[in-house]
């Protein structure tokens, strides 16, 4: 990057970094507290920071979407999306995209600077509440923020956090340029924010009322433990991923705080998809129950999904119009103009404007890769007379409806001309359903919470625990977890029977692998102890004598399939609480069908809590059906199947449940696990901006770049090659 290139920006966000927003913008506070009248000037400069997230909240979804597997061009793509669908880097040396422009983000970056540099963060109330320390923690996690997008897009981007208010100080700069990349940005910028977090963890997050009825003041705030959680987990080290683990888990379990304050990890249990196809029904019908998560980013209730969005401005005289990603998807603004009749003489006419799905506007739509990673998932329901009782519903496959979730983030539009009828889904997951008023990009929300949590799970050595998020949640109560006197307590041997004999005969003699069992026999064979033929006998005979580390068959826990090594060195990030998890978990819904080809919608029936024995729903099940507690093991979602499935589809390896347990396979295991995860995270959150951001934390976690190009692929070989050249990931920094 030429060095004149990066004065010129940063020249700019010199001259416009610290602009300070119109009381009547969208993002002004709603607030009459006098108690910030003597720092107005500081509390505008901030508001007017958290109002320049909108220049990249767009580019924040784009840039994640576009450059997965989830999405395709359609013929109405654009140049700009084009090169971003097809990782053209040239159209980022000239600053032609704007949504590559970098100074949008340095803007930020500069803004956030002067801000912790200028504001007087010890100045107090009368009752010595001190004014913007709680904001000034905030800019702390908005830079942080920015600084992640930014490596997550370019690789290696500038870094300062002193401002540059002059040309002196930007020439300083470029004398020695300091670069951060994913590897060590968390390095750079984990000591001022765990002081911010403690700030935090005092005083609460900055409290307003309402944006315009758009969202509560508190939605728009990034909590310090999940920023901290990001930048460990995108690390990506198993040290740096057991930290993001306790961030995460800090976050989860925090119960401090009254209302809108109080976090509460739990997962709504109301938010479920399903999906049916009755006898002469030519395609399933989907629908879903209670809440929809990608529909809350403007809900306030503390028992919904929504955590951090930026919202978009109602009007233009209110600030930025969130529009662009809405159109990308096909929808756009008309005037709707209707007519009412009052009498027989009167009549009145009222125009407004509307949102409606229009082809000529739609760039992105659902990729064939989204569709077969739906269609590869199993749907669950139960089969029963109506007198049933839970127990009695017999578990069963639904094998055309796959995850029900991908009928229900789109919506089908159908359009009647020239007497020919058109028929199109239209992406509806940032569809401002009606107005603009409700438009807010979601940058956190509860279930992407644990998903990443279960990333740090595995990586930090708990599988089986990362495995229980996606198909039961994580509760703790009697019942959730399976005692450590449940599991067999017996020597670890591995036997074959050569000639009538088990070997080893030696009680000394242990192994703990196949392969150390196989080394043994064949010192035997080359001994002349046995012969040949029984060795080849003696291979494919091997097996393990107890499988030590997995409960008892009549182990009647939920999350019956945990690891003992696991459950045995269980740390404080995993100690969840029924109280902690506050949530609305009071029964569980059980859909159930009378038959497999019944033609309605399937019927429901509520498990009822008693006492303590209270749950949450794992994420699988907000699109692949509700498994009852007492038909668990009768899963096709079942830690073991799932795993020796992804074994033997992604590497080739069989594994049988004994070596799942066994430790000799905990790196294949790890990776099985994250690979239904990153699936799961497909699923759960496709076209919200993190897919490629999800891929590249577990590509460069691993190492492996084939991991991110042969899933980017699955939408476009072309891409293959291109993409197993990790530089190609990241564009190159705009040259104007």
């Amino acid at each position: 990057m030429k060095k004149t290139s990066i004065i010129s920006l940063l020249i700019g966000c010199m001259l416009f970094g610290t602009v300070v927003t119109s009381c009547e913008d969208m993002l002004s506070p709603d607030s009459s507290r006098h108690s910030y009248e003597v720092a107005g000037d500081t509390l505008y400069s901030y508001w007017g920071i958290v109002k320049s997230l909108q220049n990249v909240a767009e580019r924040y979804i784009v840039l994640g979407e576009c450059r997965g597997e989830l999405v395709s061009g359609t013929g109405y793509v654009s140049d700009s999306i084009t090169a971003l669908l097809n990782f053209d880097m040239s159209q980022a040396t000239d600053g032609s995209c704007r949504f590559l422009r970098a100074s949008d983000y340095y803007h930020i970056i500069n803004s956030c600077n002067a801000y912790l540099a200028d504001c007087d963060t010890l100045r107090t109330t009368g009752t010595l509440q001190p004014y913007m320390l709680k904001e000034a923690a905030q800019v702390a996690a908005i830079r942080a923020w920015v600084y992640l997008q930014l490596v997550q897009v370019y690789g290696e981007v500038p870094f300062y956090t002193k401002p540059l208010l002059t040309t002196d100080d930007i020439n300083a700069f470029m004398v020695s340029p300091d670069k951060v990349t994913i590897d060590n940005l968390v390095d750079r910028l984990a000591p001022e924010l765990e002081k911010a977090l403690q700030v935090e963890r005092l005083y609460g997050l900055p409290q307003y009322d309402n944006y315009k009825n758009v969202c509560h003041s508190t939605k728009v705030m990034i909590p310090l433990n999940l920023i901290l959680g990001d930048l460990y987990l995108a690390k990506g080290d198993p040290q740096s991923c057991e930290k993001a683990a306790q961030y995460y888990y800090d976050y989860l379990s925090n119960n401090q705080g009254q209302g809108l304050m109080k976090p509460g990890g739990a997962l709504p249990d109301r938010n479920m998809c399903y999906g049916y196809k009755g006898e002469g029904m030519e395609r399933p019908n989907y629908g879903y129950s209670g809440n929809i998560p990608w529909t809350e980013t403007g809900a306030v209730a503390t028992d919904r999904e929504s955590v951090t969005c930026i919202p978009s401005s109602t009007n233009k005289l209110w600030g930025t119009v969130l529009r662009g990603v809405n159109q990308l998807y096909g929808y756009d603004s008309e005037i709707s103009v209707r007519t009412s009749d009052v009498n027989d003489t009167t009549s009145t006419t009222n125009a407004s404007v509307v949102i409606r799905p229009q082809y000529d506007v739609k760039q992105l739509m659902a990729s064939d890769a989204y569709y077969d990673l739906c269609k590869a998932q199993q749907f669950e329901i139960c089969i029963g007379a109506s007198s049933s009782t839970v127990a009695d519903l017999v578990l069963t496959v639904d094998t055309v409806v796959g995850d029900a979730r991908q009928h229900w983030v789109q919506e089908e539009f159908v359009e009647y001309e020239n007497g020919l009828t058109n028929r199109e889904w239209f992406i509806k997951k940032i569809n401002p359903t009606g107005s603009f008023s409700t438009v807010a990009h979601m940058i956190y929300r509860k279930s992407m919470i644990w998903l990443r949590y279960a990333e740090a799970l595995n990586r930090a050595g708990y599988p089986s625990y990362a495995f229980a998020i996606l198909k039961n949640g994580l509760c703790k109560n009697d019942t959730w977890y399976p005692t450590l006197d449940e599991f067999a307590v017996k020597d670890s041997l591995w036997s074959a029977t050569v000639d009538g004999v088990v070997y080893p005969e030696d009680e000394e003699l242990s192994f703990a692998t196949r392969q150390e069992l196989d080394d043994y026999l064949q010192q035997l064979l080359a001994d002349s102890v046995i012969t040949d033929s029984a060795y080849q006998v003696a291979t494919f005979a091997w097996e393990p004598v107890s499988f030590e580390n997995y409960p008892d068959e009549g182990c009647q826990a939920t999350l019956y399939y945990l690891d003992k090594r696991e459950v045995e060195r269980s740390p404080s990030f995993l100690n969840f609480s029924f109280e902690e998890l506050n949530g609305n978990m009071a029964a569980e819904q059980i859909y159930y069908r009378t038959s497999l080809t019944e033609r309605g919608i399937p019927a429901t029936k509520s498990v009822a809590a008693e006492g303590d024995d209270k749950f949450t729903k794992g994420i699988h099940a907000h699109g692949c059906g509700t498994v009852p507690l007492v038909k668990n093991k009768e899963s096709v979602y079942d830690y073991v199947k799932q795993i020796s499935k992804k074994a033997q589809e992604n590497y080739g390896v069989t594994l049988t449940k004994a070596d799942i347990y066994s430790g000799s396979y905990d790196d294949v295991v790890k990776n099985c696990v994250e690979d239904l995860i990153v699936d799961e995270e497909a699923l759960e959150l496709a076209f919200e901006g993190t897919r490629f951001f999800d891929l590249l934390r577990v590509a460069h976690r691993r190492g492996d770049a084939n991991y991110l190009a042969s899933r980017v692929a699955r939408r476009d070989p072309a891409l293959l090659g291109k993409l197993q050249n990790s530089k190609n990931w990241y564009f190159p920094l705009p040259t104007k």
